[in-house]
């Protein structure tokens, strides 16, 4: 197999990054779509629909990386980001905007097949440093998606923003196919046979039910945050536009700069208490959103947020990657499928509290969903020492 090259590893970050940052384009645009539509009450479904796909995508598409060239369903896939990012551009009705969005998920699952793709490519020695370069580069488009969908919004209408996007997916396309090289399947299992083993894998292990879980609800906490952050800041005391809020999006750096040093914090206080610390972060966020809904209070509690998500997020997955090496990719998949379907449900939910309570009901449901894994936690590693004494 070729050697990952510096220009190849580049284009895969960039890649993971663009691809995922279509899944957040929308949510700094939901006033301004409800109002364009005037369908205010749902439009927490345009949040959710994305992530849903995404959800689907990962379940039936990311085994194919296992079965086919990988090249090629990059390829396949950024040509359907393409197509439904210019039907969201063109969408005359609410309806069609979130069935596109939908399929606007099942594309971005390039996200989850290049990064599993650096690690083949690489050399043995590099192959942690091409998985954490592509890592950065998911994490910085998930960052950057709603400043950029924010302010092009603010300036130019949220129809622009989706016809940018089908025209960054074009390029993606063109360069994944050009520079990529061919990449031989490497099992032969039948797809219904990767699927079955996925399923198999999730009720063998009990470390990946409780990490899934966990990491389910903590994502249902964070999107439900973000799908209604610009429809409260476009109400008093705030009254802000697109930009702002998308503005808000660049707090997310402290995401980034965890996810990055959350190793060596593992590695001196050990697995659980950083967990811990990530779990009650989160929680945290959820308390001081209510008491201080200001600017300064927003700032805090995203920071908290995204410090804890993050953080829990590397301990979780540094756990179950060594459940079983001949499977690390499929337990992936189960990991962020889960990870995605609690985002959904958090998009969803969070559009129905806002809807009859507004943000002190978004923020109740955030406290609970944000205290279930904590206590989780802590109750199973009591467990597990009441165990270890028998």
């Amino acid at each position: 197999m070729a050697s990952l090259t510096n220009r190849q590893l580049c284009i895969l970050a960039l890649s993971a990054g663009a691809s995922v940052a279509n899944l957040y384009y929308a949510q700094p645009l939901l006033a301004v779509i409800a109002q364009s539509f005037g369908a205010t009450s749902l439009v927490g479904t345009l949040a959710a629909a994305p992530q849903i796909g995404y959800t689907f995508g990962i379940l039936f598409f990311l085994p194919l990386g296992d079965l086919v060239d990988r090249r090629k369903l990059t390829v396949c896939l950024a040509a359907l980001q393409v197509v439904t990012m210019l039907a969201c551009a063109l969408a005359p009705t609410f309806p069609i905007l979130v069935a596109a969005s939908l399929f606007i998920g099942f594309g971005a699952t390039i996200t989850q097949i290049v990064i599993p793709l650096a690690a083949d490519l690489a050399a043995p020695e590099r192959r942690a440093h091409a998985v954490g370069v592509v890592f950065s580069g998911l994490l910085t488009g998930l960052l950057l998606a709603r400043t950029v969908s924010g302010f092009i919004g603010e300036w130019l209408g949220w129809r622009w923003m989706f016809a940018l996007a089908s025209l960054i997916a074009l390029i993606l396309g063109s360069v994944l196919g050009s520079s990529l090289p061919k990449v031989s399947p490497r099992t032969t299992q039948s797809y219904g046979q990767l699927l079955a083993s996925m399923f198999g894998l999730l009720k063998k292990h009990r470390a990946l039910q409780i990490a899934c879980l966990m990491q389910a609800c903590l994502f249902a906490v964070f999107s439900a945050f973000w799908s209604v952050l610009s429809l409260l800041l476009s109400k008093p005391p705030f009254e802000f536009g697109p930009a702002v809020a998308g503005a808000f999006g660049l707090i997310g750096l402290v995401g980034i700069a965890a996810a990055n040093r959350s190793g060596r914090l593992i590695k001196r206080i050990g697995a659980y208490a950083t967990l811990l610390i990530g779990l009650a972060s989160c929680l945290a966020a959820f308390i001081v959103f209510p008491l201080f809904v200001s600017v300064p209070g927003l700032i805090v509690g995203i920071i908290l947020l995204d410090f804890g998500l993050s953080i829990a997020n590397v301990s979780n997955q540094s756990k179950i990657l060594g459940l079983d090496e001949s499977a690390r990719s499929r337990i992936n998949a189960v990991y962020v499928t889960a990870i995605f379907m609690g985002g959904a449900c958090g998009s969803a939910v969070a559009s129905v509290a806002w809807v009859h309570g507004g943000w002190s009901a978004v923020c109740v449901f955030g406290l609970v969903a944000a205290l279930l894994p904590l206590v989780l936690h802590v109750a199973c590693t009591e467990r597990g020492k009441s165990l270890s004494n028998v």
